[in-house]
């Protein structure tokens, strides 16, 4: 027997969103009871089942467009050939009866890879523990990582190579805080050499260092770069230069940047 919620844990592992379906009502005769759950996976898989055939069609449809506008919905199908009304769909299938079934999007985990744990990344990793986000902390040092609150994926080793080995999904936040400034260009460097898209690129650093950098990286990658999503000096203009200040500035910037929200001053300049 399928575990769905089992599913949905591994779903969320690979950074996947789905949609959950369920059947919440049935009058008369149906193809599947109430309690029946149905998982569609993005690229259109399933596993479960809320009775097959038509039914089961037009939800896995329906589930898709669900993963669009992200948002929550109930649907009725009714299986009895009477004229369809505004809120409930005919389905073509003799069973006789009217079926409801709940669609929940269930979203990615946003992703935050934190390539440094030192006093600002571990502040900044202590900030994310109660939070949605995914949080994966990379540090060459394997007494500095152990420090950091387990609830969190940590990586030991070259930044370099994890960086290389990783896959980062599209629209994560990247944020660099490592321990020297020839560490931190190697990380940018690396990050900016990948085939990936995230959301948000931080780097903790001057203006000078973060212009020095973006000019040495122009001439070496010689290629031209998308730095929309690059901020350097990171984060808000909040005030503040402890460890766990600049930490809370950092989450301020990511949270803002997440939910689109404008008017916010921002420590970095435009890089593009």
């Amino acid at each position: 027997m399928i575990d769905i919620y089992e599913e949905i844990y591994r779903m969320k592992e690979r950074g996947q969103e789905g949609v959950v379906v369920t059947v919440v009502q049935r009058k008369g005769h149906g193809p599947a009871n109430v309690g029946k759950k149905l998982l569609v996976y993005s690229n259109g898989d399933k596993k479960g089942t809320v009775g097959g055939g038509e039914l089961e069609y037009l939800a896995i449809e329906k589930a898709k467009e669900i993963m669009s506008t992200k948002k929550h919905c109930m649907q009725s199908y009714d299986f009895t050939g009477k004229v369809p009304t505004k809120d409930v769909i005919s389905v073509d299938m003799i069973c006789g009866g009217l079926v409801t079934l709940y669609f929940e999007y269930i979203p990615v985990n946003p992703r935050i890879y934190i390539l440094g744990a030192g006093h600002v990344g571990k502040c900044l990793a202590d900030a994310l523990v109660n939070l949605d986000y995914k949080t994966i902390v990379i540090d060459d040092r394997e007494e500095i990582a152990e420090a950091i609150n387990k609830g969190h994926e940590i990586v030991v080793g070259d930044y370099e190579e994890q960086i290389n080995n990783l896959d980062i999904p599209d629209g994560s936040y990247i944020v660099i805080t490592g321990y020297t400034h020839e560490i931190d260009y190697k990380i940018l460097k690396a990050v900016c050499s990948k085939e990936c898209k995230p959301k948000y690129i931080g780097m903790l650093s001057s203006k000078n260092k973060a212009s020095f950098m973006i000019d040495k990286l122009k001439g070496e990658l010689n290629r031209e770069l998308d730095l929309s999503m690059l901020h350097a000096p990171i984060g808000l203009d909040l005030g503040g230069d402890t460890p766990e200040e600049i930490a809370i500035s950092i989450l301020s910037e990511i949270q803002a940047i997440r939910y689109n929200k404008e008017g916010n001053k921002h420590m970095t300049e435009k890089w593009i």
